[in-house]
């Protein structure tokens, strides 16, 4: 019984998983660029709103010692500029 195998999967082979590789890497950092894009600004938006409020007393805005897990105020998790935020 002789074969008639010639070799591997071959160079294009290389070529299309070196490419799939390669986008893939640079989609990730593109995702983790925006990413912190949007947490600096995040961040920019809750000092300019500290900042607005004069962060009138400091137990009133903390989430120190509240014990819920979702930034003292108990209303989980909200998207800005929805309506029904504040």
């Amino acid at each position: 019984m002789a074969s008639d195998f010639t070799g591997g999967p071959g160079f294009l082979a290389f070529v299309v998983t070196f490419s799939l590789v390669a986008a893939g890497v640079l989609l990730f950092r593109s995702l983790s660029k925006h990413l912190r894009k949007v947490r600096a600004q995040a961040a920019r938006d809750a000092a300019a709103r500290d900042e607005a409020t004069g962060a009138s007393s400091p137990a009133e805005g903390s989430s120190e010692g509240s014990g819920d897990g979702e930034g003292g105020e108990g209303r989980g998790d909200e998207v800005a500029g929805e309506p029904g935020d504040r």
